[in-house]
């Protein structure tokens, strides 16, 4: 006689069921861990190419300024020489006037009206006034008003710990700016952020009349890598001449 086929138990079966649906729920937890997965790769990818565009921007930014500064500068530096010419009359002078018109509307189009006030001041206080002593009062308010946005011409640096070699160099540079007849004042100045000592010419001014100075002191071999730098607040260490003498010496 043939045997009957064995027939599954209960407990085989719930076995066999409980198999099943722990098979099923292992492989909904891994389909909805690549889901979540997935996602999350999605929202990186997405957030990091929102940082990619804000860091392009930015840098597009700077490389815009950066290119406005120099083309800035630049200009400074050609229509240097001819600013002193604005308060005077003649071919020349006429030459001159028109060089520094077409540079400051230049310069003014792009946004930088520095040299424009620059100009309409140095003729503002060239311009004749009721009294004779009415263009001294002029120019002496002009240099006694402090700039709200102050800049230096810084002509060199030093560690915050050699005071002395910045001293000497001042000293050297208040001569040579004497003998190329320039501004005969030079500072030392201790900064706040790196605790250096600079060497600059001149007061403090504001940006247009720092380039200029700036553009100078290079085209005049003052300081080959002469610049502008704000004013952060920096300490007044003294002004030039300073003393020789080495500490300790009679």
């Amino acid at each position: 006689m043939s045997q009957e086929p064995k027939r599954p138990s209960s407990f085989e079966a719930v076995i066999a069921a409980f198999a099943f649906v722990v098979s099923f729920a292992f492989a909904y937890a891994y389909w909805r861990l690549a889901t979540h997965q997935n996602e999350q790769e999605a929202r990186l990818e997405e957030q990091l190419e929102a940082v990619e565009r804000s860091v392009f921007r930015q840098l597009a930014d700077l490389e815009s300024a950066r290119a406005a500064d120099n083309l800035e500068l630049q200009v400074f530096t050609v229509v240097a020489p001819h600013l002193a010419k604005l308060r005077e009359t003649g071919p020349q002078a006429v030459t001159s006037q028109r060089i520094v018109v077409a540079a400051a509307d230049l310069l003014a189009a792009r946004g930088r009206p520095g040299l424009r006030s620059m100009g309409e001041k140095i003729r503002e206080q060239g311009a004749p006034a009721e009294g004779s002593d009415a263009p001294a009062k002029t120019v002496a308010s002009a240099l006694v008003k402090a700039p709200a946005d102050p800049w230096l011409v810084l002509l060199a640096t030093f560690p915050g710990t050699d005071l002395k070699a910045a001293e000497d160099t001042a000293n050297v540079k208040l001569r040579a700016a004497k003998d190329l007849g320039m501004a005969p004042l030079v500072s030392v100045y201790k900064t706040k952020r790196m605790g250096r000592y600079v060497v600059a010419l001149g007061k403090p001014a504001n940006r247009s009349q720092a380039l200029v100075a700036a553009a100078r002191a290079r085209g005049r071999n003052l300081a080959a890598d002469a610049f502008a730098e704000p004013d952060g607040g920096w300490e007044l260490a003294g002004t030039a001449p300073f003393s020789s003498k080495e500490a300790g010496s009679p």
